[in-house]
Protein backbone atom coordinates (compact mmCIF):
# COMPACT_ATOMS: atom_id res chain seq x y z
CA UNK A 1 0.00 0.00 0.00
CA UNK A 2 2.86 2.33 0.75
CA UNK A 3 4.26 1.93 -2.78
CA UNK A 4 0.94 2.84 -4.39
CA UNK A 5 0.68 5.92 -2.21
CA UNK A 6 4.20 7.01 -3.19
CA UNK A 7 3.29 6.71 -6.87
CA UNK A 8 0.17 8.78 -6.43
CA UNK A 9 2.09 11.45 -4.59
CA UNK A 10 4.52 11.90 -7.51
CA UNK A 11 3.89 14.99 -9.62
CA UNK A 12 4.01 15.09 -13.39
CA UNK A 13 7.02 17.39 -13.24
CA UNK A 14 9.09 14.68 -11.50
CA UNK A 15 8.64 12.21 -14.49
CA UNK A 16 11.43 12.48 -17.09
CA UNK A 17 9.81 11.34 -20.39
CA UNK A 18 12.99 11.64 -22.43
CA UNK A 19 14.87 9.31 -20.10
CA UNK A 20 12.09 6.73 -20.27
CA UNK A 21 11.97 6.88 -24.11
CA UNK A 22 15.78 6.58 -24.29
CA UNK A 23 15.64 3.32 -22.37
CA UNK A 24 13.16 1.73 -24.81
CA UNK A 25 14.32 -0.48 -27.71
CA UNK A 26 13.36 0.25 -31.35
CA UNK A 27 10.73 -2.53 -31.28
CA UNK A 28 9.19 -1.11 -28.10
CA UNK A 29 9.14 2.37 -29.62
CA UNK A 30 7.25 1.08 -32.68
CA UNK A 31 4.74 -0.71 -30.45
CA UNK A 32 4.26 2.44 -28.36
CA UNK A 33 3.74 4.52 -31.50
CA UNK A 34 1.07 2.13 -32.82
CA UNK A 35 -0.78 2.19 -29.48
CA UNK A 36 -0.65 5.99 -29.36
CA UNK A 37 -2.10 6.20 -32.88
CA UNK A 38 -5.07 4.18 -31.70
CA UNK A 39 -5.66 5.92 -28.36
CA UNK A 40 -4.80 9.54 -29.13
CA UNK A 41 -7.06 11.36 -31.60
CA UNK A 42 -5.27 13.01 -34.55
CA UNK A 43 -4.62 16.73 -34.41
CA UNK A 44 -6.92 18.47 -36.88
CA UNK A 45 -4.57 21.41 -37.26
CA UNK A 46 -1.96 19.09 -38.87
CA UNK A 47 -2.45 18.40 -42.64
CA UNK A 48 -3.89 15.02 -43.54
CA UNK A 49 -0.79 13.95 -45.42
CA UNK A 50 1.35 14.47 -42.32
CA UNK A 51 -1.00 12.74 -39.85
CA UNK A 52 -0.61 9.30 -41.42
CA UNK A 53 2.38 7.16 -40.61
CA UNK A 54 4.86 6.05 -43.27
CA UNK A 55 4.00 2.59 -44.62
CA UNK A 56 6.41 2.56 -47.57
CA UNK A 57 9.59 1.41 -45.87
CA UNK A 58 11.56 -0.87 -48.22
CA UNK A 59 15.21 -1.41 -49.12
CA UNK A 60 16.47 0.64 -52.09
CA UNK A 61 16.25 -1.12 -55.45
CA UNK A 62 19.49 0.38 -56.75
CA UNK A 63 21.10 3.56 -57.95
CA UNK A 64 19.24 5.59 -60.56
CA UNK A 65 21.18 5.91 -63.84
CA UNK A 66 19.87 8.98 -65.61
CA UNK A 67 22.23 8.57 -68.58
CA UNK A 68 21.02 5.05 -69.43
CA UNK A 69 17.39 6.21 -69.22
CA UNK A 70 18.07 9.11 -71.61
CA UNK A 71 19.88 6.77 -74.05
CA UNK A 72 16.99 4.29 -73.98
CA UNK A 73 14.43 7.02 -74.68
CA UNK A 74 16.59 8.38 -77.52
CA UNK A 75 16.92 5.02 -79.28
CA UNK A 76 13.20 4.34 -78.86
CA UNK A 77 12.45 7.69 -80.48
CA UNK A 78 14.89 7.01 -83.36
CA UNK A 79 13.41 3.57 -83.88
CA UNK A 80 9.89 4.99 -84.18
CA UNK A 81 11.11 7.64 -86.61
CA UNK A 82 12.80 5.03 -88.84
CA UNK A 83 9.72 2.84 -88.69
CA UNK A 84 7.51 5.72 -89.86
CA UNK A 85 9.93 6.58 -92.69
CA UNK A 86 10.19 3.01 -93.95
CA UNK A 87 6.52 2.13 -93.62
CA UNK A 88 5.01 1.42 -97.04
CA UNK A 89 1.38 2.51 -97.55
CA UNK A 90 -1.11 -0.25 -98.18
CA UNK A 91 -1.88 -0.77 -101.86
CA UNK A 92 -5.39 -0.97 -103.19
CA UNK A 93 -6.87 -4.27 -104.13
CA UNK A 94 -6.27 -5.21 -107.70
CA UNK A 95 -8.92 -6.38 -110.08
CA UNK A 96 -7.54 -9.92 -109.90
CA UNK A 97 -8.12 -10.01 -106.15
CA UNK A 98 -11.67 -8.82 -106.66
CA UNK A 99 -12.30 -11.60 -109.17
CA UNK A 100 -10.93 -14.17 -106.74
CA UNK A 101 -13.23 -12.91 -104.01
CA UNK A 102 -16.23 -13.20 -106.34
CA UNK A 103 -15.28 -16.78 -107.20
CA UNK A 104 -14.96 -17.66 -103.52
CA UNK A 105 -18.40 -16.18 -102.82
CA UNK A 106 -19.91 -18.21 -105.67
CA UNK A 107 -18.31 -21.37 -104.30
CA UNK A 108 -19.75 -20.62 -100.88
CA UNK A 109 -23.22 -20.08 -102.36
CA UNK A 110 -23.13 -23.40 -104.24
CA UNK A 111 -23.07 -25.64 -101.10
CA UNK A 112 -26.00 -23.68 -99.66
CA UNK A 113 -28.08 -24.44 -102.80
CA UNK A 114 -27.15 -28.11 -102.59
CA UNK A 115 -28.20 -28.12 -98.94
CA UNK A 116 -31.62 -26.75 -99.93
CA UNK A 117 -32.17 -29.56 -102.43
CA UNK A 118 -31.14 -32.17 -99.88
CA UNK A 119 -33.70 -30.84 -97.42
CA UNK A 120 -36.40 -31.48 -100.02
CA UNK A 121 -35.61 -35.19 -100.06
CA UNK A 122 -36.99 -37.62 -97.58
CA UNK A 123 -35.11 -38.33 -94.35
CA UNK A 124 -34.46 -41.96 -95.20
CA UNK A 125 -32.77 -41.14 -98.51
CA UNK A 126 -30.55 -38.52 -96.84
CA UNK A 127 -29.44 -41.00 -94.18
CA UNK A 128 -28.62 -43.67 -96.77
CA UNK A 129 -26.64 -41.24 -98.89
CA UNK A 130 -24.67 -40.10 -95.82
CA UNK A 131 -23.78 -43.70 -94.92
CA UNK A 132 -22.68 -44.53 -98.45
CA UNK A 133 -20.56 -41.40 -98.59
CA UNK A 134 -18.84 -42.17 -95.26
CA UNK A 135 -18.12 -45.74 -96.38
CA UNK A 136 -16.60 -44.54 -99.65
CA UNK A 137 -14.42 -41.97 -97.84
CA UNK A 138 -13.15 -44.57 -95.38
CA UNK A 139 -12.28 -47.02 -98.14
CA UNK A 140 -10.44 -44.34 -100.14
CA UNK A 141 -8.48 -43.23 -97.06
CA UNK A 142 -7.50 -46.83 -96.30
CA UNK A 143 -6.28 -47.29 -99.89
CA UNK A 144 -4.14 -44.16 -99.62
CA UNK A 145 -2.62 -45.32 -96.32
CA UNK A 146 -1.87 -48.75 -97.77
CA UNK A 147 -0.12 -47.20 -100.78
CA UNK A 148 2.24 -45.14 -98.59
CA UNK A 149 5.71 -46.63 -98.34
CA UNK A 150 6.79 -45.68 -94.84
CA UNK A 151 10.55 -46.28 -94.54
CA UNK A 152 11.83 -48.10 -91.50
CA UNK A 153 14.49 -46.50 -89.34
CA UNK A 154 17.88 -47.97 -90.13
CA UNK A 155 19.28 -47.87 -86.59
CA UNK A 156 22.08 -50.27 -87.48
CA UNK A 157 23.60 -47.79 -89.96
CA UNK A 158 24.04 -44.96 -87.41
CA UNK A 159 27.73 -44.08 -87.10
CA UNK A 160 29.24 -43.46 -83.69
CA UNK A 161 31.47 -40.36 -83.64
CA UNK A 162 34.37 -39.56 -81.36
CA UNK A 163 33.13 -36.01 -80.69
CA UNK A 164 29.93 -35.27 -78.73
CA UNK A 165 28.92 -32.70 -81.35
CA UNK A 166 29.03 -35.27 -84.17
CA UNK A 167 31.17 -33.02 -86.40
CA UNK A 168 34.04 -35.14 -87.69
CA UNK A 169 35.87 -32.41 -89.63
CA UNK A 170 39.65 -32.86 -89.46
CA UNK A 171 40.89 -29.46 -88.37
CA UNK A 172 44.53 -29.80 -89.39
CA UNK A 173 43.99 -31.36 -92.84
CA UNK A 174 41.17 -28.94 -93.71
CA UNK A 175 43.31 -25.96 -92.72
CA UNK A 176 46.18 -27.24 -94.87
CA UNK A 177 43.87 -27.67 -97.87
CA UNK A 178 42.57 -24.12 -97.47
CA UNK A 179 46.11 -22.79 -97.35
CA UNK A 180 46.98 -24.70 -100.51
CA UNK A 181 43.83 -23.36 -102.21
CA UNK A 182 42.52 -26.84 -102.96
CA UNK A 183 39.55 -26.77 -105.41
CA UNK A 184 37.83 -29.72 -103.70
CA UNK A 185 37.22 -27.76 -100.49
CA UNK A 186 34.19 -25.54 -101.18
CA UNK A 187 32.48 -25.77 -97.77
CA UNK A 188 34.12 -25.47 -94.33
CA UNK A 189 31.84 -26.56 -91.46
CA UNK A 190 33.29 -26.25 -87.94
CA UNK A 191 29.93 -25.95 -86.15
CA UNK A 192 29.73 -27.17 -82.54
CA UNK A 193 33.28 -28.54 -82.43
CA UNK A 194 34.46 -28.45 -78.84
CA UNK A 195 37.56 -26.67 -77.57
CA UNK A 196 38.92 -25.30 -80.84
CA UNK A 197 41.99 -23.21 -79.95
CA UNK A 198 41.63 -19.52 -80.61
CA UNK A 199 44.88 -19.52 -82.57
CA UNK A 200 43.50 -22.17 -84.93
CA UNK A 201 40.36 -20.13 -85.58
CA UNK A 202 42.55 -17.15 -86.44
CA UNK A 203 44.61 -19.38 -88.75
CA UNK A 204 41.44 -20.46 -90.56
CA UNK A 205 40.33 -16.86 -91.03
CA UNK A 206 43.75 -15.73 -92.24
CA UNK A 207 43.99 -18.67 -94.66
CA UNK A 208 40.65 -17.69 -96.21
CA UNK A 209 41.92 -14.26 -97.22
CA UNK A 210 43.60 -15.59 -100.38
CA UNK A 211 41.42 -18.64 -100.93
CA UNK A 212 39.37 -18.69 -104.17
CA UNK A 213 37.29 -21.87 -103.84
CA UNK A 214 35.57 -21.90 -100.40
CA UNK A 215 31.95 -20.79 -100.81
CA UNK A 216 30.59 -21.43 -97.29
CA UNK A 217 32.26 -20.89 -93.91
CA UNK A 218 30.40 -21.92 -90.71
CA UNK A 219 31.83 -21.51 -87.20
CA UNK A 220 28.65 -21.52 -85.08
CA UNK A 221 29.01 -22.37 -81.39
CA UNK A 222 32.80 -22.54 -81.44
CA UNK A 223 33.66 -19.84 -78.88
CA UNK A 224 34.38 -17.05 -81.36
CA UNK A 225 35.09 -13.78 -79.56
CA UNK A 226 35.82 -10.16 -80.45
CA UNK A 227 39.33 -10.68 -81.84
CA UNK A 228 38.17 -13.39 -84.26
CA UNK A 229 35.31 -11.12 -85.37
CA UNK A 230 37.73 -8.30 -86.23
CA UNK A 231 39.92 -10.71 -88.21
CA UNK A 232 36.78 -11.90 -90.03
CA UNK A 233 36.07 -8.30 -90.97
CA UNK A 234 39.53 -7.88 -92.51
CA UNK A 235 39.15 -11.24 -94.29
CA UNK A 236 35.89 -10.11 -95.93
CA UNK A 237 37.70 -7.09 -97.37
CA UNK A 238 40.04 -9.36 -99.36
CA UNK A 239 38.07 -12.57 -99.97
CA UNK A 240 35.98 -12.74 -103.16
CA UNK A 241 34.62 -16.30 -103.02
CA UNK A 242 32.68 -16.77 -99.75
CA UNK A 243 28.93 -16.45 -100.22
CA UNK A 244 27.68 -17.77 -96.85
CA UNK A 245 29.07 -16.90 -93.40
CA UNK A 246 27.61 -18.37 -90.20
CA UNK A 247 28.88 -17.08 -86.83
CA UNK A 248 25.79 -17.79 -84.67
CA UNK A 249 25.82 -18.74 -80.97
CA UNK A 250 29.17 -17.20 -80.05
CA UNK A 251 30.60 -14.48 -77.78
CA UNK A 252 30.72 -11.56 -80.22
CA UNK A 253 29.58 -8.17 -78.94
CA UNK A 254 27.96 -5.35 -80.89
CA UNK A 255 31.33 -3.84 -81.83
CA UNK A 256 32.48 -7.04 -83.55
CA UNK A 257 29.22 -7.42 -85.50
CA UNK A 258 29.34 -3.77 -86.59
CA UNK A 259 32.92 -4.27 -87.78
CA UNK A 260 31.85 -7.25 -89.92
CA UNK A 261 28.90 -5.31 -91.37
CA UNK A 262 31.09 -2.29 -92.10
CA UNK A 263 33.34 -4.39 -94.34
CA UNK A 264 30.39 -5.55 -96.45
CA UNK A 265 30.47 -2.28 -98.37
CA UNK A 266 33.78 -3.52 -99.85
CA UNK A 267 32.51 -7.09 -100.45
CA UNK A 268 30.23 -7.92 -103.39
CA UNK A 269 30.09 -11.72 -103.13
CA UNK A 270 28.61 -12.45 -99.68
CA UNK A 271 24.87 -13.17 -99.99
CA UNK A 272 24.02 -14.71 -96.60
CA UNK A 273 25.15 -13.67 -93.11
CA UNK A 274 23.99 -15.28 -89.85
CA UNK A 275 24.97 -13.90 -86.42
CA UNK A 276 21.95 -14.53 -84.18
CA UNK A 277 22.01 -15.84 -80.57
CA UNK A 278 25.17 -14.16 -79.30
CA UNK A 279 26.14 -14.33 -75.63
CA UNK A 280 26.03 -10.52 -75.37
CA UNK A 281 23.14 -8.37 -76.56
CA UNK A 282 24.06 -6.15 -79.49
CA UNK A 283 22.22 -3.13 -78.12
CA UNK A 284 20.17 -0.39 -79.72
CA UNK A 285 23.16 1.59 -80.95
CA UNK A 286 24.61 -1.44 -82.75
CA UNK A 287 21.29 -2.25 -84.43
CA UNK A 288 20.93 1.34 -85.67
CA UNK A 289 24.50 1.27 -86.99
CA UNK A 290 23.91 -2.06 -88.79
CA UNK A 291 20.83 -0.70 -90.55
CA UNK A 292 22.77 2.40 -91.58
CA UNK A 293 25.81 0.53 -92.92
CA UNK A 294 23.79 -2.01 -94.91
CA UNK A 295 22.43 0.73 -97.17
CA UNK A 296 25.78 0.74 -99.03
CA UNK A 297 25.58 -3.02 -99.79
CA UNK A 298 23.72 -4.36 -102.86
CA UNK A 299 24.51 -8.09 -102.72
CA UNK A 300 23.41 -9.34 -99.27
CA UNK A 301 20.16 -11.32 -99.69
CA UNK A 302 19.68 -13.15 -96.36
CA UNK A 303 20.40 -12.17 -92.76
CA UNK A 304 20.01 -14.41 -89.73
CA UNK A 305 19.26 -12.02 -86.87
CA UNK A 306 16.13 -10.79 -85.08
CA UNK A 307 16.23 -7.04 -84.44
CA UNK A 308 14.82 -5.85 -81.12
CA UNK A 309 13.92 -2.38 -82.42
CA UNK A 310 11.17 -2.19 -85.05
CA UNK A 311 12.84 0.69 -86.90
CA UNK A 312 16.09 -1.08 -87.86
CA UNK A 313 14.10 -4.26 -88.51
CA UNK A 314 11.97 -2.50 -91.13
CA UNK A 315 14.99 -0.76 -92.68
CA UNK A 316 16.96 -4.01 -93.08
CA UNK A 317 13.90 -5.81 -94.48
CA UNK A 318 13.51 -3.13 -97.14
CA UNK A 319 17.24 -3.27 -97.95
CA UNK A 320 17.16 -7.04 -98.45
CA UNK A 321 14.05 -6.71 -100.62
CA UNK A 322 15.81 -4.06 -102.69
CA UNK A 323 18.83 -6.33 -103.15
CA UNK A 324 16.62 -9.23 -104.22
CA UNK A 325 14.93 -7.04 -106.82
CA UNK A 326 18.32 -5.86 -108.03
CA UNK A 327 19.57 -9.44 -108.46
CA UNK A 328 16.37 -10.38 -110.30
CA UNK A 329 16.86 -7.49 -112.71
CA UNK A 330 20.47 -8.54 -113.33
CA UNK A 331 19.36 -12.09 -114.13
CA UNK A 332 16.78 -10.74 -116.57
CA UNK A 333 19.39 -8.62 -118.32
CA UNK A 334 21.77 -11.58 -118.56
CA UNK A 335 19.03 -13.77 -120.01
CA UNK A 336 18.15 -11.04 -122.47
CA UNK A 337 21.79 -10.79 -123.59
CA UNK A 338 22.00 -14.56 -123.98
CA UNK A 339 18.84 -14.60 -126.10
CA UNK A 340 20.18 -11.77 -128.22
CA UNK A 341 23.47 -13.58 -128.83
CA UNK A 342 21.63 -16.79 -129.75
CA UNK A 343 19.42 -14.97 -132.22
CA UNK A 344 22.42 -13.28 -133.85
CA UNK A 345 24.32 -16.56 -134.15
CA UNK A 346 21.32 -18.31 -135.71
CA UNK A 347 20.93 -15.50 -138.24
CA UNK A 348 24.60 -15.67 -139.13
CA UNK A 349 24.40 -19.41 -139.59
CA UNK A 350 21.40 -19.09 -141.86
CA UNK A 351 23.12 -16.35 -143.85
CA UNK A 352 26.28 -18.42 -144.30
CA UNK A 353 24.18 -21.43 -145.32
CA UNK A 354 22.49 -19.55 -148.16
CA UNK A 355 25.77 -18.11 -149.43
Amino acid sequence: MSNSKDVEELNEEDIDEDEILAMLSPEELKELQSEMDIIIAPDESVPVGQRQKDQTEKPPTGTFDHRSLVDYLYWEKESKRMLEEERVPESKESSADVDKQEQVEKQQEAPSNKAGTLLGKSKSEAVLEGKDRNDSERSSSQRKINKLNIPKLALKNIKMTSRPSGNETNLDSTLEKIRKNCPSVTEVNLNNIENIPKEMLLDYVNALKKNKHVKSFSIANTGVDESVAFSLATMLRENRSIKTLNIESNFITGKGIVAVIRCLQFNETLTELRFHNQRHMLGHHAEMEISRLLKANNTLLKMGYHFELPGPRMVVTNILTRNLDHQRQLRKEEQRDVDLILSITTKLRCHSFFF
